[in-house]
């Protein structure tokens, strides 16, 4: 199976198994089901960036590129809704997977070889509530630190160091913060707002989902139809069984 043929069973699989879930679960299991010759476990290991970037394949495929959202200007009040595509909101990456190639930093004497942030770092520290996550995310992503050719504990950095780390981080997976620039029409306030494409999405799929359940009950009380039955039929005739039931 390959995301254009990802069908209707599978991905109400995958949001039934994922309500339960966080996130960064989510997307996995989404990944895993789209493109199942990578496991979850190979999935959480690729760059956010690179993540993202299949998640945003996937809502192509399955909704199509059209992005709809809402904002509240923080300047007036004033409540705004936007149209976008998914180009809009694509991001150039590197040649090479970013969570695949050491990033090497050089600053004030220090070397430091690091790698993008990934779905395995994320789920790494998010039991540690009360140190600050970005700092986690830094010491997992440093892989080695030396100071004038000698080994140096990371935790040590000087704060240009991180400074440098952290613009390198962010420079070699730029699909990982992706935001959006927005204009107020009332008070011509300008800001911009991330955009994450996992919750995007799993919106469309919880709605997408509910639909569908819906119409299973429906023809199942009207016609006797498994719910195997009626998930294998295309969405197409499901929605004209549905209208005739209801006219």
């Amino acid at each position: 199976m390959s995301a254009s043929s990802l069908n209707s069973a599978a991905l109400l699989t995958a949001w039934e198994e994922g309500v339960t879930q966080p996130p960064v679960r989510r997307a996995l299991a989404l990944l895993a089901a789209a493109w199942p010759e990578k496991s979850e476990d190979q999935w959480s290991r690729v760059s956010i960036g690179e993540r993202d970037g299949h998640l945003l394949r996937l809502r192509e495929t399955l909704f199509g590129p059209s992005l709809e959202a809402t904002a509240i200007c923080p300047q007036c009040g004033q409540r705004l809704e936007m149209t976008f595509d998914t180009d809009d909101v694509r991001i150039p990456s590197p040649s090479r997977p970013a969570s695949q190639e050491g990033l090497c930093v050089k600053v004030s004497g220090y070397e430091v070889t690091c790698h993008s942030p990934t779905s395995a770092d994320l789920m790494a520290i998010a039991d540690d509530r009360a140190a600050d996550g970005h700092v986690l995310i830094m010491e997992r992503c440093i892989e080695m630190a030396r100071l004038d050719g000698k080994e140096t504990d990371p935790s040590s950095l000087p704060a240009e160091v991180v400074r440098a780390v952290d613009e390198r981080l962010a420079n070699g997976d730029p699909q990982a913060e992706v935001q959006i620039a927005m204009s107020c029409l009332a008070c011509s306030h300008q800001w911009s707002l991330p955009f994450d494409i996992l919750t995007y999405l799993w919106g469309d799929i919880g709605d997408w989902a509910q639909r569908l359940l819906a119409e299973i009950h429906t023809l199942a009380s009207a016609y006797g139809w498994s719910e195997r039955e009626i998930v294998a039929m295309t969405e197409r005739r499901r929605r004209f069984y549905v209208e005739m039931v209801g006219a």
